[in-house]
C-alpha cells in the first residue's frame, strides 16, 4: 500500500497534513538527537493531534503508523500531541526507556534506511485519531496480509 492509497481513505478525516524528510545524517551529527527534537519542534504545529506515517523515503515503504491525542469523557483531546509523541519515550527494551530518536535512528542504522519521510495527517475535530489509525492500519492490512514493519499489534 502507497502513501496515495493511504492518502486516499484519510482525506475525509483530516484537516490538513505535513511532510517532511528525517536523513539518517542527521543523527550523525555530533548533536543528532538534539538536531532531530528540534526538527520535530520546527515541522509539527503544538497541540496537533492525528496520525503519523513514517515512509521508507527511498522504497516508498510505509514502516509505521501511529496516532496521537486520545478524546477525553468531556470530548476534548488531550494526552500527548503528535509533537511530544515523536520526541517522548517508547516505551521500555530490554528495561531501559528508549526515546523515539533512539528508535529511529536504531532503525534506520539496522534497517540501511537513509530518510525516513514523516507525513502528519491532523484529524479533524469530529474524528478521533485513534479511529483514523484504525481505519488506516485495517486498509494496509487487508491490502498487504501484515502490518507495517514497526507495528507490533492492532
Amino acid at each position: 500500500m502507497t502513501i496515495p492509497e493511504l492518502m486516499h481513505s484519510a482525506n475525509p478525516y483530516i484537516e490538513n497534513n505535513i511532510v517532511f524528510e528525517v536523513p539518517q545524517q542527521l543523527f550523525l551529527q555530533p548533536n543528532g538527537r538534539n538536531a532531530y527534537n528540534q526538527l520535530i519542534r520546527q515541522q509539527v504545529p503544538i497541540n496537533t493531534y492525528g496520525v503519523y506515517l513514517w515512509e521508507n523515503t527511498i522504497t516508498g515503504e510505509i514502516v509505521y503508523i501511529g496516532m496521537a491525542g486520545k478524546v477525553k469523557t468531556n470530548g476534548q483531546l488531550g494526552s500527548h500531541s503528535i509533537e511530544n509523541r515523536l520526541i517522548a519515550s517508547r516505551g521500555k527494551v530490554n528495561g531501559k526507556d528508549i526515546l523515539t530518536n533512539d528508535y529511529i535512528s536504531n532503525f534506520m542504522q539496522n534497517s540501511n534506511v537513509n530518510s525516513l519521510t514523516f507525513h502528519i495527517l491532523k484529524t479533524n475535530i469530529q474524528t478521533p485519531p485513534s479511529y483514523l489509525e484504525a481505519v488506516l492500519l485495517y486498509n494496509f492490512y487487508t491490502q498487504n496480509g501484515v502490518l507495517p514493519i514497526l507495528n507490533n499489534s492492532f
